[in-house]
């Protein structure tokens, strides 16, 4: 397709002899005689450069070329002055008003060609770069809308915390995805006199942390719902077999190495006691204001060297107690004045402040904590923290 030049020019020679040079060259040309037809030009047609002459009757070059400037649609589009003006004030003028070039007159063909054939390859260059920029962002509106649907669904998952009323009169979820979508993920259920609850950290966050949350939750739904499998080391014990068949987990070069941490409680209300087994992140317990931290288990769940089983501990439970469950995402978190991890220690600190507070302003503590311990810095990773009156 050929590149459409505008030449505004009042004097007809120059346009016949600078038109014709450009029309043998293989441009299309079009012409005008003075500003304002060259403007009106400019507004209903599109061209690829446009040739300006400075000294024109009614209005001079430099206001035609402030005019076309002022239009958005034309910020990109390449003005060149060629005139006869060749002072240094009239040449930064040309420039000041918006010209990407200055020719004068009487021009050399082969200078000016070279002039205007870069000229409109960078134009070329601009409009493919803003033509794939639109795609780019195209795409990923696109994508976040598909990411958006993905957390409705996501959201649909998990159970929503209001479920909880009916059993605890207190208690909190604070959760903070690192994305729109999380790798953290919450599950409860009851089944008779037991509740269940988990707090799971699949491998990464974003899409691929979400995808495993799904095969989590549809694992923990048949074990527990299918299975009913109860105690929490064998439902553990459960997903850590299913995940390693599902992902084909052979422990060999190339095989998805991916998989799941995170803790499981069955309380029994009965028996006023809480089964705990748990892969990496351990259960704090708050009994009469003392601390105890009952300790996870070192193994993933998923593929390990070692067929290590994960072992149930029992913890009484007296009313008033609270528990908390939580995946990394806190404890690790950057910030504060050296950019450091938040840590275990400094998380439990918090806790031992915290806990005797009605549990939804636990919540808030928490997050007000984190956030100034962040500060202006990024997310590290989800963040998910549980906590349950008894």
């Amino acid at each position: 397709m050929k590149s459409r030049i505008l030449i505004v020019d009042d004097n007809v020679k120059n346009l016949q002899v600078l038109g014709g040079f450009l029309q043998g060259e293989g441009f299309d040309v079009e012409f005008s005689l003075e500003g304002k037809s060259a403007i009106e030009w400019v507004n209903k047609q599109e061209f690829d450069l446009v040739l300006l002459d400075i000294m024109m009757p009614e209005m001079d070059g430099y206001e035609v070329c402030t005019t076309i400037r002022k239009d958005p649609r034309h910020l990109d589009l390449p003005i060149i002055f060629i005139t006869a003006k060749i002072d240094h004030e009239s040449i930064v003028m040309g420039f000041e008003t918006g010209a990407v070039d200055y020719i004068t007159k009487p021009f050399i063909k082969s200078e000016l060609l070279a002039r205007v054939k870069a000229h409109l390859e960078i134009k070329k260059s601009r409009d493919r770069l803003a033509l794939y920029l639109k795609e780019i962002e195209d795409k990923s509106r696109d994508i976040k809308a598909s990411i958006e649907y993905a957390k409705n669904i996501q959201d649909a998952l998990l159970k929503t915390s209001e479920i909880f009323d009916d059993i605890l009169p207190e208690h909190f979820i604070l959760f903070l995805p690192k994305d729109i979508v999380s790798g953290d993920f919450y599950w409860f259920t009851c089944i008779d006199n037991l509740m269940i609850v988990a707090v799971m950290d699949c491998t990464g966050h974003g899409v691929p942390g979400a995808l495993m949350s799904t095969l989590g939750v549809a694992f923990l739904n048949e074990t527990v719902l299918g299975e009913r499998i109860l105690r929490p080391d064998l439902i553990l014990e459960s997903i850590r077999k299913r995940l390693i068949r599902s992902l084909g987990q052979k422990g060999y070069m190339g095989t998805i190495k991916d998989g799941i941490e995170g803790s499981v409680i069955c309380f029994d209300h009965l028996m006023k006691q809480v089964h705990f087994s748990a892969s990496f992140n351990s259960m704090i317990h708050f009994h009469n204001g003392d601390l105890q931290e009952i300790k996870a288990d070192r193994i993933p769940i998923g593929y390990f060297e070692k067929e290590i089983p994960f072992t149930n501990k029992t913890v009484d439970i007296e009313e008033g107690d609270t528990v908390y469950l939580y995946s990394d995402g806190f404890v690790d978190q950057l910030g504060g004045p050296l950019s450091k991890r938040f840590m275990i220690k400094k998380f439990k600190e918090k806790l031992v402040e915290i806990h005797r507070q009605p549990l939804n302003q636990q919540r808030q503590m928490l997050l007000n904590e984190y956030a100034e311990w962040k500060g202006p810095g990024d997310q590290t990773d989800d963040i998910l923290v549980l906590g349950l009156k008894f």
